[in-house]
């Protein structure tokens, strides 16, 4: 199906989020007009300045809408009638809710909604949906091994619906995005020869990298990555033990690109594309700013370096994204350089720049 290009109006839900606030921004970059969808006029007329100080030239292209329940039937429609694309990634990004439907239901009936609206549409040629490698794989297996776009948490699903309420606020999540992900290709498979669109999803692992907002410190920081990334490598004091111990990790950089050809390469239709870089542990990134020279109070901050052997993780192939949207994945150290730089601008990182510094607050 042909793909989309500028000066092209796309519409992003979840769009004052870590992955849609990178997206928003750079698909106004290339000369795309850009619809935001946020949940209250608070978040729109933050959005709507955060655009205007960090574009001000393409501010005139973007406009964002509010509404409050992204899974309410047909509540989306009203803004489709000049646009060509969708990025759906809004969904419960929290691991504190009880109920297990309080994940499920919004992220299914929100993804379901937007699809079956779009049908209405025949202007729109692809919508790219958020998911997540937890759709894929838990972060604790029992063997090491490689997971590809084939493979599904059906663990996840089993043991929500087994523990309910009990089930770890992961399970939970990775549930959520394993159904709501499944739904939009059942939808989609079942109606594609009367769609007008084609559908391509994103699974980032654990997503790093510098944030595309002016909070005023970390401690306002609202999506699971930043809060992640402060208090497992950033934050004084450090936690007594790293968690987790290893992780698949994506630059943030590197999932608004994918975002970005999701929707523009016409090859990429009706496929499923992990946004994963490679295995980490902290230590790498410790390792990294020694070789770099940059933050040496973080050596003083994180004295315990030795941490055994790993526990048996996932390794999610990026194989598909490199040959297909031509994606070359950053590593450690390029992030880590540029989160230091981002952060550094901010002040936020004065009490890493000497190890003498280290317990200092700031």
């Amino acid at each position: 199906m042909p793909a989309i290009s500028p000066p092209g109006r796309v519409l992003i839900t979840g769009a004052n989020g870590y992955v849609g606030c990178w997206v928003v921004r750079a698909l106004l970059e290339k000369g795309y007009a850009v619809r935001g969808v946020v949940r209250t006029e608070e978040k729109a007329r933050a959005l709507e300045a955060l655009v205007r100080d960090k574009h001000p030239d393409r501010a005139s292209a973007f406009d964002c809408v509010v509404i409050p329940d992204i899974s309410v039937e047909g509540v989306v429609e009203p803004h489709l009638g000049d646009v060509e694309g969708i990025v759906h990634t809004a969904t419960p990004v929290t691991f504190a809710l009880e109920d297990p439907e309080d994940y499920i239901r919004p992220a299914v009936e929100g993804t379901l909604g937007v699809l079956q609206s779009v049908a209405k549409f025949k202007d729109i040629k692809r919508i790219v949906v958020t998911s997540s490698v937890g759709a894929i794989s838990e972060t604790y297996i029992e063997k090491t091994r490689v997971f590809t776009e084939d493979d599904w948490n059906d663990y996840a699903v089993g043991q929500a619906r087994m523990l309910g309420k009990a089930a770890s606020g992961f399970i939970k999540y990775d549930c959520s995005k394993v159904l709501s992900e499944k739904a939009a290709w059942d939808f989609w498979e079942k109606n594609k020869d009367a769609l007008s669109y084609d559908l391509s999803v994103v699974a980032p692992s654990w997503i790093l990298g510098p944030i595309p907002d002016d909070p005023p410190s970390p401690t306002a920081f609202t999506s699971p990555s930043p809060k992640l990334m402060w208090a497992q490598l950033f934050a004084d004091p450090a936690p007594l033990e790293p968690s987790p111990l290893c992780f698949n990790y994506v630059d943030i950089r590197d999932v608004t690109e994918m975002h970005v050809r999701a929707l523009e390469r016409e090859e990429a239709g009706g496929h499923r594309f992990i946004s994963s870089s490679h295995v980490c542990t902290w230590d790498d990134w410790l390792n990294a700013a020694r070789k770099l020279g940059i933050l040496p109070g973080l050596t003083k901050l994180h004295s315990k370096t030795d941490r055994g052997q790993l526990p048996p993780h996932p390794i999610f192939s990026n194989t598909k994204a490199r040959q297909l949207l031509g994606i070359e994945f950053k590593t450690v150290p390029e992030t880590l350089q540029d989160l230091a730089e981002d952060f550094g601008k901010r002040g936020w990182l004065r009490h890493l720049e000497s190890p003498s510094d280290v317990g200092e607050k700031v």
